[in-house]
């Protein structure tokens, strides 16, 4: 008898499980559907999660295109641009995946889920999908110094985007970055004069898309200090998952929100040293 539900259980979790699936795949088709004529998107994410990665790979391989190049833009210190680029021009082995994580970027203290094991199998998802249509990386992020304020950042890393876009007027361009610099509003809520990234390239028509887990954790930092990097719980909500694409700016400044049911939390790819690193 135990045997028997044990079959049951196992064959209802397959089922709901299938039936995921395909609610996931016909929400990335009716995603790629409403940007495709778009030659800029951008995805808002809380970082350190492993489906957010995972989603945008998918997404990346329904925009590549044989006749138009992909630009890939990731939240990524745009020192570490010369290794990713070696990674994508090599076959993905061990010691290639080993030398791309010998960045500072990689092994800094503070692990705010960007340098996550999902980012690197993003990576390498995006080096397969180099080999069948013409894709590049860009690491669009502002490189670490002191005195970096969040508007300046967000302006660095809009031009970072512009210069690539403008360099190859064919392309297109798939951005991952953080909710809030993927905001296409004017001014943000506690500043009128800060501009988000998103708004800096708004000459660029993006559509912005946030991805967002309603259950289940990530890997966030709550604070400035290293200790307060970890999985964590996410909140409760009162919203429902499903997707929502519109044209106007929604209330948390996207254009279209896919609230996930679940996501889970993807550990830094390397283990940080104990010295702190700002």
């Amino acid at each position: 008898m135990n045997l028997l539900r044990s079959g049951v259980l196992a064959c209802a979790l397959a089922t709901l499980s299938a039936a995921a699936w395909a609610d996931t795949n016909a929400d990335m088709a009716a995603i790629a559907e409403q940007v495709a004529d778009r030659r800029l998107v951008l995805v808002g994410e809380m970082h350190g999660t492993r489906e957010v990665p995972r989603a945008l790979a998918d997404l990346a391989q329904q925009l590549a295109d044989a006749e138009r190049p992909l630009i890939v833009g990731l939240e990524i210190w745009r020192k570490e641009q010369a290794r990713i680029d070696r990674y994508l021009d090599s076959a993905g082995t061990l010691e290639d995946r080993s030398e791309l994580l010998t960045g500072e970027f990689w092994t800094r203290s503070y692990q705010d889920g960007r340098s996550s094991e999902a980012m690197v199998e993003l990576l390498d998802r995006l080096r397969a999908l180099a080999l069948k249509a013409p894709l590049k990386v860009l690491a669009f992020d502002a490189d670490p110094v002191v005195d970096s304020g969040g508007a300046a950042r967000d302006q660095a890393m809009a031009e970072r985007i512009a210069a690539a876009l403008d360099a190859e007027p064919e392309a297109h361009a798939l951005v991952l970055a953080g909710n809030f610099h993927t905001r296409i509003q004017e001014s943000a809520p506690w500043d009128p004069e800060h501009r988000f990234m998103g708004h800096h390239l708004i000459d660029y028509q993006p559509y912005s898309l946030e991805i967002m887990g309603l259950g289940g954790s990530a890997w966030i930092c709550t604070g400035a200090d290293v200790d307060s990097c970890k999985a964590r719980d996410m909140p409760e909500s009162s919203m429902s998952p499903g997707l929502t694409l519109g044209d106007a700016i929604g209330e948390r400044g996207h254009h279209g929100i896919w609230l996930l049911p679940q996501v889970s939390a993807s550990p830094p790819a390397t283990a940080p040293p104990t010295a702190s690193v700002p």
